[in-house]
């Protein structure tokens, strides 16, 4: 097999390797007057075959990056405007053809993959920015547009998108909008629900909804953009966007503190809360081992630089950020708070980047933890959970002694990396297979699940479900929430053509979820 962009074999198929779902006969099977069809009102280069591709070019629309999941799609379509995904989705609407909405295609959970032979519908080529407000800052865009070009475009007016993430380079809006992504700024700019004004969404039969608007106060009936936010594609295709930005805040500090345990994290945490309740924008955890493995990439930024602090073997590090307007009053206030942590005992070192070089070599530890672990195995096995923050590196203590207990770190996994955003109270236990085995990841996603279920949390925080968590969506969600999603799923896409295969667990997994996610729960 080929190589994939990692320097590991490509993973094998998720339909070969997948068991827990079937192919649905009632899709129909892709046939040449199919393609002919999308061909007819499709520019050439919009209407990419399988046979006619590279292994390579190929590959970037059917592998996720953690090199997880993959699909034998044989074609991918490339629409250029809203009024020809109509056109495609009425098509395969009335066809019985399966499809999966994919943006950047840098998800986490499998969701943006096809599983059998669904044909792949991409925002690549929808990239127009419609309409923007410099006075008030709303945007209007395509689905497409790359999250970094939006953020490079509105700063010439003194605005940004109101989303960051370490894949801003190649994400695109309407994926981030589909997986409702939280990112790394979240504690600034809030969850996307309260950015986004309005949707242009195609349904499953080509109809589309067309609610384009820039009112801050609309309270006209249903907010029917909310049920779009998160749903992966599976209940219709985001083709627009309309967007509250934020305005930009020039006077950015970003703090690098050590300390020894986490419950120094969490007091660190309450006091930048306590002292710049309104400037904080981020607040980042890693621990010793991801900082080893970011140095060890030499991922860091200026490659093989020193780590920032005179130690890089501290237990715990936090990347902090604030942002105002004045750079005189957020650097005394930095100061004083950097003196403060100190003063209370709370952190071993720290330093405050202040300049855009400093704070992008001091953002580099962070950003680039993800990709420095997948380059230590085949495929990488991600979680990404919420729970009361005092709970979460409980988690990661947890799992790194079960799996020791096991014997499964040196035999079947490389290591168990936690970092996250713990100021959202998300962690993030990424592990590195050592091979691939279905076994292997099935055993500890059922420990870790079983434990966030057990302590009350959330087994997807800002990466969705997609085929990845399908099967444990339950240890999370109830049974009457579930139940009612399929209806929603159910009106909005009666004949299932849209990301089949996603998000809803099996009759089966569903009652086992439910029962463990009772298991703890206290009876009269």
């Amino acid at each position: 097999m080929t190589a994939d962009k990692h320097g590991f074999s490509l993973t094998q198929l998720t339909s070969e390797k997948i068991e827990r779902v079937k192919r649905d006969p009632k899709y129909k099977q892709l046939t040449d007057e199919d393609i002919a069809f999308f061909k007819s009102f499709l520019p050439e280069k919009c209407v990419l075959e399988r046979d006619s591709m590279s292994v390579s070019e190929h590959t970037k629309y059917v592998c996720d990056w953690y090199n997880m999941f993959r699909a034998n799609t044989a074609v991918i379509l490339l629409p250029e405007t809203t009024e020809q995904v109509s056109k495609i989705l009425k098509y395969c609407n009335d066809q019985l053809i399966a499809v999966v909405p994919q943006s950047g295609n840098t998800g986490a959970s499998g969701g943006s993959i096809p599983v059998f032979d669904e044909i792949i519908i991409s925002t690549q080529n929808m990239t127009k920015i419609r309409k923007f407000d410099e006075l008030r800052g709303d945007l209007v865009c395509d689905a497409g547009c790359v999250l970094q070009e939006l953020d490079e475009h509105l700063s010439q007016a003194g605005f940004q998108v109101p989303l960051d993430l370490p894949a801003r380079h190649i994400c695109r809006i309407g994926g981030n909008i589909a997986t409702n992504a939280g990112g790394i700024r979240q504690m600034r700019f809030g969850n996307l629900h309260g950015s986004i004004m309005g949707l242009e969404v195609v349904l499953s039969d080509g109809s589309i909804i067309d609610n384009l608007t820039t009112m801050r106060k609309d309270n006209a009936g249903y907010h029917l953009k909310n049920l779009f936010l998160g749903s992966e594609g599976t209940l219709g295709f985001i083709t627009g966007v309309s967007l509250a930005t934020a305005q930009i805040r020039p006077a950015v500090n970003v703090f690098l503190i050590a300390l020894q345990t986490f419950e120094h994290v969490v007091k660190a945490y309450g006091l930048a809360r306590r002292e710049l309740p309104e400037t904080i924008a981020a607040f980042e955890v890693l621990d010793a081992s991801t900082v080893k493995v970011v140095k060890d990439q030499e991922f860091q930024i200026p490659k093989g630089s020193p780590f920032p602090l005179e130690k890089e073997t501290h237990p715990f590090y936090v990347v902090m950020e604030t942002a105002g307007k004045d750079r005189d009053i957020e650097d005394l206030r930095a100061n004083r708070l950097l003196k403060q942590l100190f003063d209370k005992e709370i952190i071993l070192d720290g330093q405050v980047a202040r300049t855009p070089d400093e704070i992008e070599r001091f953002w580099s530890w962070r950003n680039n933890v993800p990709k420095a672990i997948v380059q230590q195995g085949p495929t990488s096995i991600h979680f990404d959970v919420s729970l009361d923050l005092p709970l979460l590196y409980k988690l990661v203590e947890d799992t790194r002694a079960w799996a020791i207990a096991d014997g499964m770190i040196g035999r079947d996994i490389v290591a168990i990396y936690g970092y996250g955003h713990v100021g959202d109270g998300n962690m993030h236990l990424t592990i590195p297979a050592i091979r691939e085995d279905e076994a292997v990841r099935t055993k500890i996603d059922d420990f870790v699940y079983e434990w966030v279920a057990e302590h009350k949390g959330s087994g997807s925080a800002e990466h969705g479900i997609g085929m990845m968590k399908a099967a444990y969506l339950s240890y999370s969600k109830s049974s009457t929430i579930i139940d009612n999603m399929r209806k929603i799923k159910n009106v909005f896409d009666p004949n299932g053509i849209m990301n089949p295969y996603k998000l809803f667990p099996t009759k089966e997994e569903e009652e086992h979820g439910e029962s463990v996610r009772k298991r703890d729960h206290v009876g009269c």
